[in-house]
């Protein structure tokens, strides 16, 4: 089972000003595996895994206005990876990371 969560920025028009930006940060993450066409980026941590363990333990969806992730499992180096992914992001602009149901997750 996944956990979702949203990811909304103070200023939309930094977001859609700075697709590329963004992309290019999570391909430079430690565990990005790969991406599904322009707008779905997969994580897999780099802890040693079993035999049955998903190919990715993260999904990033870049939509209109916000970011969904869905996080299956969080090894200490995803983790790592979304802490660095969302300071640059702060870096940048404001933002949250929200629940699936509005409640701020304390990322």
């Amino acid at each position: 089972m996944s956990a979702e969560f949203v990811l909304s920025f103070d200023d939309r028009g930094w977001y859609a000003t700075h697709p590329d930006a963004l992309k290019r940060q999570i391909t430079r993450l430690e565990t990005f595996s790969s991406g599904v066409g322009a707008h779905e980026f997969r994580l897999v941590g780099t802890e040693p895994r079993g035999p049955d363990a998903w190919c990715y333990d993260v999904r990033l969806f870049l939509e209109d206005d916000r970011v969904f992730l869905e996080i299956s499992a969080h090894p200490a180096s995803i983790e790592a990876d979304l802490a660095q992914l969302f300071g640059w992001v702060r870096s940048c602009t404001g933002m949250s990371v929200d629940d699936e149901d509005g409640a701020p997750s304390g990322w």
